[in-house]
């Protein structure tokens, strides 16, 4: 159950990400930094942002978010004007914390600095701080020492004003629990869809009613800018599919390379540890190696009880259990002095004492594997298949530069570069920037690439684009259909369809609110009632977020409780409560994480709310245009 507030609790951080962006992500060095007669974003309280620091910092959190996301980052995610208001509104909500703190007298000691500087990894080797390693990491952010140490000093102040509101949150007990009953309460559901199809006998469109749609709404029915585009791929498995390899080659390659496509050594080992204990002095360590080599001499006569002997005796406790074994591994593996002791031995043999970090060892070779391997007509394909990958990755970074600077400096035409790759120029179908018929493998990039104006409109070829591992991809524009607007007489049919079901779908809301003023009243408003579900808000069932809310709102304190909704598709749905199930306990680890929970979203709470009040004390202004894209 405790999923659900996780889930809330993620979407309460992600905003306050946004409107509060985390200080340690970015400098605080603009602070320090007159502003002379430059350009300015916003001003608070007369001190002003200004127009290079916020570039700075849009770039600074663009890059973060594209690292965050990876592949599913794109590029309309960080270019909106709503991404940049939140930046600009994250470097608001540091000065005005930045006011209070000066207003309290907050400040941070040099030995408080020193500490927090001190303590962070990323200055420190083997655990201590290292003065060579800060200076060269702050020369390559381009940060001075002084720099670096008034934005520490900054976070910690700004951290200080707002401990001291989280601090004083508290979150009764009793209203935990009750929170907990209420997310872990159940309760038996049954629906009654009331469908738009059942009305559109019923429906009637007025004389020109599509067109006064059509008219009112000519934005829907625009085509956006289309193009087809010639393009050329440079892919290493094109490459490799292509390359002729003999069979001499094959065997070549495969003894040159024999340890690869035969597999590691492998061998299979028991033992049997006497621990010795962290800082152990020398008399300690003379008596576990004298039980270790009592133990080796007892086994070099009794090799058979071995697995007895390391249930008994092993201090080991993840193989003591099984009789010592642990199982069979390649080289590497193990501890460096218990690894050299088990390569050296021969099957059946019994060593020790063999001393390692963690104790002493008696060891038994039980079996090796894997140092014949596969014979090679076993592995012909596989080794064929390597050869040609391994020519083609050379072959690929010889073409890739030169095709690279043929599509750029020949760029009216991607003749050159096919003849170079010795392949034809395909041609792709229509496609816009949301879509359509493009180029096979290409990417978002690559049609970002062919929507630039020098490429639309001069025709040039994109420059040699990454679209995947190992493939590079250049285009050039062929023919542009500019952007347009679809006639009525082709879409008059389908807009017919959807304003009938539009009428239709109104009917049904209606009817589903009056049979739900019916049932409330006691009325009997027919069958067709699913059969009961018993619900909770981790498991929805087949209803949809907006209904399951409806259920748990609705007022079950006599049943059957009645409710409704709107539906997305249409039409409406009525539910009919039956049971509830309460909370049978709470668990107390759970509980414990609920709590937590909720203090962290009531602390987050509290310092947004203190924040709008800082805000309402000062005098913040925007520049027009403050957060427009530049064009």
């Amino acid at each position: 159950m405790y999923d659900f507030v996780h889930k809330q609790k993620r979407v309460a951080q992600i905003i306050l990400a946004l409107l509060i962006l985390p200080f340690a992500f970015f400098g605080m060095e603009s602070y320090f930094q007159g502003g002379g007669r430059e350009t300015h974003v916003a001003e608070v309280a007369g001190e002003k942002i200004l127009q290079r620091d916020f570039d700075r910092r849009l770039r600074e959190q663009q890059d973060r978010m594209r690292e965050a996301l990876g592949a599913q980052a794109r590029p309309e995610m960080f270019e909106g004007a709503e991404f940049r208001t939140a930046v600009l509104e994250g470097m608001i909500q540091e000065r005005l914390l930045q006011r209070a703190a000066d207003a309290s007298g907050l400040r941070v000691s040099d030995a408080q600095l020193q500490g927090v500087i001190a303590g962070q990894p990323e200055f420190q080797e083997n655990g201590t701080f290292s003065l060579a390693r800060y200076q060269s990491l702050l020369r390559t952010a381009g940060m001075s020492e002084t720099m670096y140490q008034e934005r520490v000093r900054t976070e910690l102040a700004l951290s200080q004003v707002q401990a001291a509101f989280t601090a004083g949150t508290i979150i009764p007990a009793s209203v935990v629990d009750r929170l907990v009953r209420v997310i872990d309460q159940q309760r038996e559901a049954s629906q009654l869809v009331v469908s738009p199809e059942a009305f559109l006998k019923q429906v009637t469109l007025e004389a020109g009613a599509v067109q006064k749609f059509y008219e009112a709404n000519r934005k829907e029915f625009e085509i956006p800018e289309q193009v087809r585009v010639e393009y050329l791929a440079l892919s290493q498995a094109a490459l490799a599919a292509r390359l002729t390899v003999t069979p001499q080659e094959v065997r070549e390659y495969f003894d040159q390379n024999a340890a690869q496509f035969r597999g590691a050594e492998e061998r299979q080992a028991s033992h049997i540890l006497i621990r010795l204990p962290a800082g152990a002095d020398e008399k300690a360590r003379a008596t576990a190696r004298e039980r270790a080599a009592a133990i080796a001499e007892q086994l070099k006569k009794a090799p058979q009880t071995f697995a007895e002997v390391a249930r008994k005796s092993s201090e080991d406790p993840g193989s003591a259990a099984q009789g010592g074994d642990l199982g069979f591994f390649a080289r590497g593996t193990m501890l460096k002095a218990f690894d050299q002791a088990v390569f050296s031995m021969k099957p059946g043999e019994i060593a020790g004492p063999v001393e390692s970090e963690a104790g002493f060892h008696v060891i038994r070779l039980a079996g090796v594997r894997g140092e014949a391997g596969p014979g090679f007509d076993q592995v012909r394909s596989k080794v064929e298949e390597e050869l040609r990958r391994s020519r083609a990755s050379r072959r690929f970074a010889e073409l890739a530069e030169s095709f690279t600077n043929t599509v750029f400096e020949q760029s009216d035409t991607l003749k050159p570069a096919a003849d170079q790759l010795n392949q034809p120029v395909q041609t792709s179908g229509w496609f816009s920037r949301q879509g359509g018929d493009m180029p096979k493998g290409s990417n978002d990039r690559l049609v970002s690439a062919v929507f630039a104006d020098d490429v639309l409109r001069d025709k040039r070829n994109t420059a040699a684009i990454e679209v995947a591992p190992g493939v590079l991809m250049a285009a050039r524009v062929v023919e542009v259909k500019p952007a347009g607007l679809r006639p009525l007489a082709e879409v008059s049919e389908a807009l017919e369809k959807r304003l009938r079901f539009q009428r239709a779908s109104e009917l049904a809301i209606d009817e589903g609110r009056k049979r739900l003023a019916d049932l409330r009243a006691g009325k009997d408003v027919g069958g067709g009632w699913s059969a009961p579900q018993l619900l909770s808000r981790q498991k929805p069932g087949s209803l949809p977020e907006a209904a399951l809310r409806q259920v748990f709102r609705a007022d079950a304190s006599k049943l059957p409780a009645y409710a409704g909704v709107e539906q997305p598709g249409g039409g409406y749905l009525l539910l009919r409560v039956s049971r509830v199930v309460e909370s049978r306990g709470i668990d107390p680890n759970a509980r414990a994480g609920f709590a937590r929970q909720a203090y962290q979203l009531a602390s987050q709470e509290e310092v947004g709310a203190y924040i709008t009040a800082l805000r309402a004390g000062a005098k913040v202004r925007l520049t027009p245009a403050a957060v427009e894209r530049p064009q």
